[in-house]
């Protein structure tokens, strides 16, 4: 009986796994062995060694990108966790309207990166949007205000519309954590005379450490993945200022036609992003153990 349970289990989970292996195990796969050559996608590839992986150590806008894409983390772990914990807080205190509040504040996650690109950068458009309110305001000194042509905001500009795609789920995802916490812990507390700050950063946070630890997880390997954002609002301009690691790649392979080398980037990234996922894998499996 046992045996027939776990063969059941086991044909329900086969056609996922298989779909995933074709999906993401072979193009992976492909991805490592096309890093080994020079290929521009048509003619036959070139077995060339570590050469590309040599020639991404003296590539100057690829390490532009990384830097980049670590400021984009670091506003990534800060902004949406603070913003959906503050919410999500707000919401847990709050009786009637709550599920509509809720319904409105995940709204911007349904919204389609294409959509969301276009409209924020037609607001952040010199000739419409913010611009033109400054200047009907008479603000003469932020008439011509447009920070996707500006090489020191353009990335934030790009950053705070991804950001505020993610409010709404950093919302869901922290409410559903503080629906957790130990009532108990928060009456002890109560009764030792903590008030609402103290109760929330001595108990609160604590209880739900594994949920923003795998929040951290998921943010670190989505910002080196995201890519719509900045295509459809910047393509990493002006001047390479919202160059990513991921749009870089895509020049590389599309634009350029090195598939060999983009190629060899990629895999870079990935590995990267696997060695920081095994890492918090690491820590979190550690506190599981010792209780934390």
């Amino acid at each position: 009986m046992k045996r027939m349970k776990k063969m059941k289990g086991t044909l329900f989970v086969l056609p996922a796994f298989l779909i995933h292996v074709v999906i993401v195990l072979v193009p992976a796969a492909g991805m490592v062995s096309y890093s080994f050559t020079n290929w521009n996608g048509l003619k036959e590839p070139e077995f060339v060694g570590l050469q590309n992986y040599i020639a991404m150590l003296s590539d100057s806008s690829f390490f532009h990108a990384m830097k980049n894409n670590l400021v984009w983390m670091a506003m990534f772990l800060v902004i949406p966790l603070a913003v959906g914990l503050v919410l999500a807080v707000m919401l847990l205190n709050i009786g009637r309207g709550q599920m509509l509040l809720r319904t409105v504040y995940f709204l911007p996650y349904v919204v389609g990166a294409a959509i969301a690109g276009k409209v924020f950068a037609t607001f952040y458009s010199p000739y419409s949007g913010i611009a033109s309110l400054f200047q009907s305001l008479g603000i003469d000194s932020l008439r011509n205000f447009a920070p996707l042509g500006n090489g020191r905001l353009a990335l934030y500009a790009v950053a705070f519309v991804d950001n505020w795609h993610w409010w709404g789920f950093v919302l869901v995802l922290m409410f559903s954590a503080l629906h957790q916490v130990d009532r108990s812990l928060l009456e002890a507390a109560t009764m030792e005379g903590a008030g609402p700050v103290r109760k929330f950063f001595s108990v609160t946070i604590p209880q739900i450490k594994p949920t923003i630890l795998s929040y951290f997880t998921f943010i670190i390997i989505a910002s080196f993945t995201t890519f719509d954002y900045v295509w459809i609002m910047t393509q990493g301009g002006p001047a390479n200022a919202t160059e990513l690691a991921s749009t870089w790649i895509y020049r590389k392979s599309f634009i350029s036609y090195e598939v060999g080398y983009a190629s060899a980037l990629c895999t870079t990234v990935c590995m990267g992003c696997l060695a920081v996922y095994l890492v918090l894998a690491a820590v979190q499996k550690i506190r599981g153990r010792d209780g934390e």
